[in-house]
């Protein structure tokens, strides 16, 4: 009977004890995980009364390409929509704005998605315009067609979209460089990192 009672508070304290050891791993763990840098979505829109402008895109945070959980935009800013999402950082995420009627239909902008990638700690702001067209001029985020790599010393941008493209390079701390017209098929080289990891989130369409 008391042998009972003993193997029973043995297996209450092993439980106990692991319990305690899932709390005091879990801090750590979080710890390793890297933080979501907020991006602040912003595109010129011009819609009709009623209108709602959302973003959707790749990732969770941005529906996973579901409209039915996209990040929806306000409009206190207008014809310019705006809003924030975590975004997970380190990673290509691709994106694109749609519009929802007030007869629940929808209309995704044109062209390729949007193609970024948020930094740890660094917040980005997109200055976007809807594109109702495949090229329109300056439309901010460049489409997928436009690629990079990055070195310490470089980035080269190659223009893969079939026409000439004005290109400017974003980079973590929220600079830019100058924006250069780069033709279809080119590769045009802008400055890398450097020594201070100010790495690039995305190609700007300037």
């Amino acid at each position: 009977m008391h042998g009972k009672k003993i193997r029973r508070a043995g297996g209450t304290t092993a439980a106990l004890a692991a319990l305690l050891l899932t709390w005091a791993v879990a801090p750590s763990a979080a710890a390793d995980t890297p933080s979501s840098p907020p991006v602040r979505f912003q595109v010129t829109a011009t819609t009709q009364w009623g209108d709602q402008v959302f973003a959707v895109g790749s990732v969770p945070a941005l529906g996973s390409w579901d409209p039915s959980h996209a990040v929806p935009l306000d409009a206190h800013g207008y014809p310019v929509w705006a809003a924030e999402a975590s975004i997970p950082s380190d990673s290509p995420v691709e994106y694109k704005y749609l519009v929802k009627k007030t007869d629940g239909t929808l209309t995704w902008e044109e062209g390729a998605n949007r193609l970024m990638q948020p930094r740890s700690g660094a917040p980005v702001t997109t200055r976007d315009t809807f594109r109702v067209t495949p090229d329109t001029p300056a439309s901010g985020i460049a489409p997928t067609c436009i690629t990079w790599s990055e070195t310490w010393r470089y980035t080269p941008v190659f223009n893969g979209c079939g026409h000439t493209y004005g290109l400017q390079v974003l980079y973590r701390d929220g600079s830019s460089s100058t924006c250069r017209q780069v033709a279809a098929g080119a590769t045009a080289t802008f400055a890398g990192y450097g020594p201070y990891e100010n790495r690039p989130v995305a190609v700007n369409h300037c």
